[in-house]
């Protein structure tokens, strides 16, 4: 009978402490923060099968890791020309131990390393497939597009020539200059199917941008429908009171 207590508190401090080390693992996971190199693989890649069984798509934004977890986020923030995006890791690598990460083709163009091949980066993990570790962040797109917002201006700045879209600016600030360039948007992100644009549509540090979104998943699939229309489009992970509405409806 002791036997069989002793083995009984042996699996069940064995249970617990494992429990326990998930815990810890996943706490300390989320401080990690990396500094090196990164290097990025698309066409000869495209649709073949990455490591956690999903077809490699060069569009989207992923990554290839060597140790972390299918599904962790990361931010990647280009330290050259201070661009960033978050990644999902869904594949295994990068072969040389050179770099820290491979990325898709998609998020490579998002940080403008494409082109250059490799690139000096800041890796940090901010979530999961079950979300973020700030919860007080959101998702936004950015699509690659600086605006100056005016000091001042209202609705009676706008011409005739937009009466018939004034209702979804009721209280855009700038007047008609941005309302213009927030109409071409609007234009465009029609065209990419993103038939809630004009209630998506906010202003990040004088940028354009889409959001919010509560989930990665959510914001990539929006992601994907832009892309070819917004090369250097990228996601974001930002506070919501970081984002000004530029229309309402």
């Amino acid at each position: 009978m002791k036997k069989l207590t002793y083995c009984f508190n042996r699996i069940v401090f064995f249970i617990l402490a494992l429990c326990f080390s998930f815990f810890c693992a996943d706490h300390l996971f989320a401080q990690e923060v990396h500094n090196g190199a990164v290097s990025w693989y698309g066409p000869g890649f495209h649709a073949r099968r990455t490591a956690n069984g999903e077809a490699y798509d060069m569009y989207r934004l992923t990554a290839a890791h060597r140790e972390w977890k299918f599904g962790t986020l990361v931010e990647v923030y280009n330290k050259k020309n201070k661009r960033k995006c978050i990644v999902r890791v869904n594949d295994r690598g990068p072969v040389s131990k050179s770099f820290l990460m491979d990325l898709s083709y998609g998020a490579a163009m998002a940080i403008s390393s494409a082109q250059a091949g490799t690139a000096n980066v800041r890796l940090t993990i901010v979530g999961n497939d079950s979300g973020v570790y700030d919860t007080d962040k959101l998702f936004y797109l950015y699509l690659d597009d600086k605006i100056v917002l005016p000091k001042s201006g209202d609705v009676e700045d706008f011409t005739d020539d937009f009466a018939g879209n004034e209702a979804y600016f009721k209280n855009i600030a700038g007047g008609i200059e941005i309302f213009q360039r927030i109409n071409k948007h609007i234009k465009r992100l029609y065209q990419a199917h993103i038939e809630n644009a004009p209630s998506l549509l906010v202003s990040i540090d004088k940028r354009i941008c889409l959001g919010p979104y509560k989930t990665f998943k959510e914001a990539e699939a929006d992601y994907h429908k832009i892309a070819t229309l917004y090369p250097h489009a990228a996601l974001w992970l930002e506070k919501a009171n970081k984002a000004i509405p530029l229309a309402v409806e």
